[in-house]
């Protein structure tokens, strides 16, 4: 390959490969997409982004493997490292995809619509493809699930509308068991959410019981720190991440975290599947003239269960909107717009509450 690796951005490569599918990230210049499971492909990886969408998996291992050997030669260790994680994921993705073949070659001769079925939840759980895997459900057969599919595809923006995708979504994953019916509750979760500021309390209350009965496991976190726009003036350097249960720590870590000028940088972690409710991080040791971060990202198969969810802190930097902790969990990771910012040469916290809602302060 020709492409010099320098240039590739390991979060978008990631990204494309449906590692962190649940995320998005947007710029300065661009409106916030309401479906998050969209995200932008980097011209460095059009070949392979083709070759995934067609389901040749040998094909993007190919391309991975000369991005690999090039990674070799400029000896970036962390993009070599992440190149190979995301080689694991393809290799995972073809194993999959062996297993719902013969449904595949079903649905390209006859449109079957069991087999639709099939495919369409293959595209949505495994490829977290939501866009493609809601069009083969459209095909499906069962009525209740093309109506919601068809719904959800034209993603609906009232808030109104929003609770009704979402009651629908809840409502199809009681027909469903294991990892599906998780995915369909988890992506009626993800519309509630969206609506629950704007509705009535009286609306709220039997919904965020539902809420509460969704077991939710962290299988993958992502902080993302940020350099206060065009300042690069301050950031995180150190910081404790600890997931909580009903009020109790199940799990804690303490991380360093990248920081760089003028783009993105994060923090991975991988916990142990652990069940839990709140995500707090505190921010330990800090950069320039002070602390914060650009997005906290949780993910429970594959889905980002932080997003939208109401976030509380110690405090925010001379108490400007701008740079509320509400950021934290809005789906700009891009570090240069929609920050959570501490106060000048200070320390502090953020907690993420994935239950409950607390309203803007």
């Amino acid at each position: 390959m020709t492409t010099p690796v320098l240039s590739l951005s390991v979060r978008s490569l990631l990204l494309m490969l449906f590692v962190f599918s649940g995320s998005i990230t947007v710029n300065a210049q661009s409106e916030q997409r309401p479906d998050p499971f969209d995200r932008e492909v980097p011209l460095e990886l059009r070949g392979v982004t083709q070759a995934l969408q067609q389901n040749n998996f040998d094909q993007a291992l190919e391309l991975l493997a000369d991005l690999r050997k090039d990674a070799l030669k400029t000896r970036n260790r962390r993009l070599q490292a992440e190149i190979v994680t995301s080689m694991k994921e393809v290799n995972r993705l073809k194993r999959e995809f062996i297993k719902v073949k013969n449904e595949y070659e079903s649905l390209l001769k006859s449109q079957d619509p069991a087999a639709a079925r099939v495919i369409g939840n293959f595209y949505c759980l495994e490829k977290c493809d939501w866009k493609a895997g809601l069009k083969l459900l459209l095909k499906s057969d069962s009525p209740a699930l093309r109506k919601t599919a068809a719904f959800d595809l034209q993603l609906p923006a009232t808030p109104e509308s929003q609770v009704r995708l979402a009651d629908a979504w809840w409502q199809v994953a009681e027909e469903e068991k294991g990892q599906v019916r998780k995915a369909y509750l988890l992506r009626g979760r993800y519309w509630y959410l969206q609506a629950r500021p704007h509705i009535p309390a009286a609306e709220r209350v039997d919904r965020d019981k539902k809420l509460a009965l969704i077991p939710l496991e962290a299988d993958q976190i992502v902080i993302w720190n940020q350099h206060n726009a065009h300042y690069s003036d301050r950031g995180t350097e150190a910081c404790v991440v600890t997931l909580l249960l009903q009020g109790k720590p199940v799990w804690r870590k303490a991380i360093r975290i990248p920081w760089e000028k003028d783009s993105p940088a994060f923090q991975t972690l991988n916990p142990p599947g652990v069940r839990f409710d709140q995500i707090r991080v505190d921010v330990t040791q800090y950069r320039g003239n002070g602390g914060g971060l650009g997005e906290i990202e949780v993910f429970d198969n594959k889905i980002n269960v932080a997003r939208n969810c109401s976030v509380v802190a110690s405090e925010y930097w001379e108490q400007n909107p701008k740079h509320h902790p509400t950021n934290l969990t809005n789906g700009d990771n891009s570090g240069a717009t929609g920050f959570w910012l501490l106060n000048n040469q200070k320390t502090g916290w953020a907690l993420v509450d994935l239950i409950n809602y607390l309203p803007f302060q």
